[in-house]
């Protein structure tokens, strides 16, 4: 099934490079029952703030936390109350998150929530205003996904079999609101673009294959890539589509990649692929259309399984920095967020570093 995803660029802030990682406010242990870990959770467009989902086993509650972060010390998070198992999260901008909540058979509230931190000592905990309610829409199907385009200003919700499109609209920076403003029917095998600046929606299809299509991902420069899978069982391919020119590119790579990720300026990409009963990232620099030699995309080193990750820039000393959801159960580790940095231009064997972000397990 195809879930059209839109890839925000984000922009990194690397502060304090010379600071020494301490705790700016407390001490955090790790949780000594490991009976909570991260369920789902929505980055700022910076990188530099995040909202956490947390589920506790046992309990049918979960929690919402509020992270600030800075990967040169450690900034605990903070509880900021109960969470929906169903609510879905993302930010407008880097201090604005919206949330996605269901409060009847077919309808869903959507609300924002004013972000307060800071990632620069003296730091203080992170903390929220009250929800203001922006909104509601309709949707039959439960909603798997959602993606929030900032330059379009919309919000696109997947469900089983549609997309919903939402614009959400900020007036004099004040007021949010948002319009239901069309529902689009998938098609399993199409790639279609759609202008929603104007009121008569023409998709304008870039890609038809008999073949199964998932993770479309959005690059900086106009790059659109996907992957292509001629059945269960058989190997993804990774297809790029740039200036009106798609091609498959050539890879060497023995594991079947299940996700994409654009780096910022779009130069690089990261695969998420299987790899020795775990998932790990793999880079490789952007393919050109008449590429022939083939590209061993490099594994980044970690420990454990990366669930999923945003890249979100290149720090002065040149490392490139993701942040993702990684567990480790040789470790008793569950999902939690960390920082993978790595020199993109040398062998990450001994050019990388894994910084911890959360506590909960």
């Amino acid at each position: 099934m195809v879930l059209l995803r839109f890839t925000a660029v984000l922009a990194f802030a690397s502060f304090a490079l010379g600071l020494p990682r301490q705790s700016p406010f407390y001490s955090k242990t790790p949780n000594q029952y490991g009976t909570k870990e991260i369920d789902t959770w929505a980055l700022n467009p910076t990188g530099d703030a995040a909202v956490i989902r947390v589920k506790n086993e046992g309990y049918q509650q979960q929690e919402l936390h509020l992270l600030a972060i800075n990967a040169q010390y450690t900034i605990p998070s903070t509880c900021y109350g109960p969470a929906n198992t169903d609510d879905f999260y993302t930010f407008l901008d880097d201090k604005t998150f919206l949330t996605v909540s269901p409060i009847k058979d077919d309808i869903w509230q959507l609300s924002i929530q004013h972000l307060n931190y800071t990632t620069l000592p003296p730091a203080y905990p992170p903390s929220a205003f009250e929800p203001q309610i922006i909104g509601q829409i309709t949707s039959q199907k439960q909603i798997r996904q959602i993606v929030y385009a900032a330059k379009a200003g919309v919000l696109t919700l997947v469900t089983e079999s549609q997309l919903i499109l939402v614009k959400v609209i900020q007036d004099e920076g004040v007021a949010w609101s948002v319009k239901q403003y069309k529902t689009i029917l998938e098609n399993k095998d199409t790639i279609q673009l759609i202008d929603l600046k104007h009121e008569v929606i023409s998709p304008n299809v870039i890609h038809t294959s008999s073949q199964r299509l998932s993770a479309i991902t959005f690059g900086k420069n106009g790059q659109i890539s996907w992957l292509s899978q001629k059945g269960e069982g058989f190997k993804r391919h990774l297809w790029i589509l740039e200036g009106g020119t798609k091609w498959k590119a050539p890879l060497k790579f023995d594991h079947s990649p299940e996700q994409i990720i654009f780096s910022k300026d779009g130069s690089a990409l990261y695969l998420l692929a299987g790899h020795n009963h775990q998932k790990s990232l793999f880079h490789l620099w952007a393919s050109q259309p008449h590429d022939e030699r083939p590209i061993e995309p490099t594994r980044i080193p970690s420990n454990g399984t990366i669930h999923s990750a945003i890249h979100v820039g290149i720090t002065p000393l040149d490392h490139a920095h993701l942040i993702g959801l990684k567990s480790d159960a040789s470790k008793g580790e569950g999902k939690e967020l960390w920082v993978i940095s790595h020199s993109p231009h040398e062998d990450p064997t001994y050019n990388y570093e894994n910084i911890r972000l959360t506590y909960f397990t």
